[in-house]
């Protein structure tokens, strides 16, 4: 016969010698439970075979979220470049941490931030001062620069994700954009509006940090000769981007962003607001795109990091979840409904 009955948390509270509710803080990773403590109550858990009822942790989500905790647990929110000073001039990656902190609120939890440059690069420093702090949740800020970025790290002690499609060392939990999505959405439109000679203007390095994402869509559902009508920029003037504008003699322009637009402008593209899109759109501009919803993705992350909080998971799942989102079609402030 099936044992079907559940263990209890004062079950786990006995045998480990502890409270109930400090059971409960040790498997959801509170910061107010020693660590040596929580290992013991976690260890005690395995062995009872308790498991979490899910009906329950909803109920405490809701609670949680309606009468805020006086202190809520904290979670790390790291960023791998850069330093303080920059990030407070870094409008998007302000942009995303403050998604994150209202979300991670909304959860019960508080976000602290931490620069891995102030720790000199020593990433297991940094994940020695998280744990003397308690916090065993972490989120990893997107990154900027090269795609693959390796980091010593204890992950057996943190529950783990990353926002945006930055890899580090070992395959992690992340929420990212969905480059691929995103770029068949663009096509699809400019399809429709009546556009035939359309070419793409992307930055080589974001591409692969994309998985090539963007190019593999524009390879798959772009235009006729797709291959000759984009443009991988890996910091090329005007000069050298005026004369593939003129063979190509575009209807419709691509771009990775804004900066990559103007320079395709300096180099000769004229086409009205209406036949440019940007594949970062920025609210503000002229130009219509794909807004990538890193407030969404930002809020997804987060929600990586508190279910294994709440399942008394850390270390690296295998597989690890990925959950990718296509991001938002916004129209440029001028625009008309339709590209025409």
């Amino acid at each position: 016969m099936i044992n079907d009955r559940r263990v209890t948390l004062r079950e786990v509270a006995r045998v480990a010698g502890v409270s109930v509710s400090a059971v409960s803080y040790a498997l959801r990773g509170a910061a107010n439970i020693p660590a040596e403590t929580a290992a013991r109550v976690r260890a005690v858990a395995e062995k009872l075979g308790y498991r979490p009822n899910a009906r329950v942790g909803e109920l405490m989500a809701h609670i949680r979220q309606a009468r805020p905790l006086a202190k809520a647990e904290p979670l790390a929110f790291i960023y791998l470049e850069g330093d303080r000073a920059a990030s407070k001039h870094d409008g998007f990656a302000k942009d995303v941490e403050m998604a994150a902190r209202r979300h991670a609120a909304e959860r019960g939890y508080r976000l602290d931030t931490f620069w891995l440059s102030e720790v000199e690069g020593n990433a297991r420093r940094l994940g020695e001062i998280l744990s003397a702090r308690g916090i065993s949740g972490v989120l990893f800020a997107p990154t900027r620069g090269k795609r693959r970025i390796e980091l010593d790290w204890e992950w057996e002690n943190f529950a783990v994700a990353v926002v945006g499609m930055s890899e580090l060392s070992v395959a992690l939990p992340r929420a990212g954009h969905h480059h691929y999505e995103a770029m068949r959405e663009v096509l699809g439109r400019l399809t429709a509006a009546g556009a035939r000679r359309p070419v793409a203007l992307v930055d080589a390095a974001t591409n692969e940090r994309a998985h090539r994402g963007w190019q593999a869509a524009w390879l798959a559902c772009g235009p006729t000769g797709a291959t000759r009508r984009l443009w991988l920029h890996r910091g090329e003037d005007k000069t050298v981007l005026a004369p593939w504008l003129q063979r190509a003699n575009p209807d419709a322009l691509v771009a990775d962003d804004l900066g990559l637009l103007r320079l395709a402008q300096a180099a000769g593209w004229a086409g009205p607001p209406e036949r440019s899109v940007l594949l970062s759109w920025r609210a503000g501009t002229e130009f219509g795109g794909i807004d990538q919803g890193y407030d969404a993705i930002a809020a997804h992350a987060v929600d990586l990091v508190v279910t294994q909080l709440q399942r008394n998971e850390r270390g690296l799942p295998d597989p690890p979840p990925m959950l990718l989102f296509p991001g938002r079609w916004q129209e440029g402030a001028i625009a008309k409904p339709e590209i025409r």
